[in-house]
């Protein structure tokens, strides 16, 4: 996927994301991209589905799907505790939870802290270097979608 309108802006002018945290490393979508953080829930497996997808919860009144960040990222599977939680992003109108280890902030992001990721179309759409600490920039569609 190509670059948006929104992201030209953010590289441009900078903004607010949301950082997480899951394998001692940090990420983060938009704050624009996120409209909710909860609890993880209780969610209804579905057979024949992806396994990165746990299944299906309901957020206010709507059934959508829960993704757990550590298999999609292919990252080593962990117990989710107290500190875990899902956070609700929306790509076009729809939403869809992600699981992650722990928020960490909403952080003020500035253009000299952002550096477009080499690969076109990629998870990743920037790398921020803020403070001591890397955080990536994920495209919530190819977190949430099907890579194929």
């Amino acid at each position: 996927m190509a670059f948006t309108e929104q992201d030209m802006q953010f590289e441009e002018t900078g903004g607010k994301i949301l950082s997480f945290f899951a394998d001692n490393k940090f990420y983060a979508f938009m704050i624009t991209d996120v409209t909710d953080i909860i609890e993880i829930p209780e969610i209804t497996f579905i057979p024949g589905l992806p396994d990165y997808i746990k299944g299906m919860m309901n957020h206010r009144g709507k059934a959508i799907p829960v993704v757990d960040f550590r298999k999609r990222m292919a990252l080593p599977e962990t117990v989710y505790d107290d500190r875990s939680c899902v956070i609700v992003v929306e790509i076009n109108s729809q939403q869809a939870g992600v699981i992650v280890d722990r928020v960490s902030d909403v952080e003020d992001i500035l253009p000299d802290m952002i550096a477009r990721s080499p690969v076109e179309g990629a998870t990743v759409k920037f790398f921020i270097s803020e403070s001591k600490k890397r955080i990536s920039l994920l495209d919530p569609e190819r977190v949430v979608r099907d890579r194929r």
